[in-house]
């Protein structure tokens, strides 16, 4: 029984170490019994008010609050011509990834 455990601690410390940088959403859950590595734990999201941030440097009036849309945060704001515009922002980088001016 101890070999059991020693083996899977073992496979764990493995797997963490194996991950690079680009996974860092890797769990290791400990129980009595065994050792749980889980691996495809989402991303989370930048907060809502980074992505106002992200906005306003661009130089944009920003009018509303983000929302989600299709997996992407999306920001009412106004244009520098004063016309209304809709921001999108990457949700997990906080990219800003363009502007929609409604004419």
């Amino acid at each position: 029984m101890r070999l059991k455990q020693l083996i899977a601690g073992a496979a764990a410390a493995f797997a963490l170490a194996a991950t690079t940088a680009s996974d860092a959403a890797t769990v290791v859950i400990h129980k009595p019994h065994r050792t749980i590595v889980e691996r495809h734990v989402p991303a989370r999201f930048i907060a809502r008010d980074r992505a106002v941030e992200v906005v306003r440097a661009r130089g944009i009036r920003v009018v509303g609050t983000p929302y989600m849309y299709r997996g992407y945060y999306v920001v009412r704001c106004r244009d520098r011509f004063d016309r209304l515009a809709f921001c999108r922002i990457h949700p997990r980088t906080g990219a800003f990834l363009g502007i929609n001016v409604r004419l």
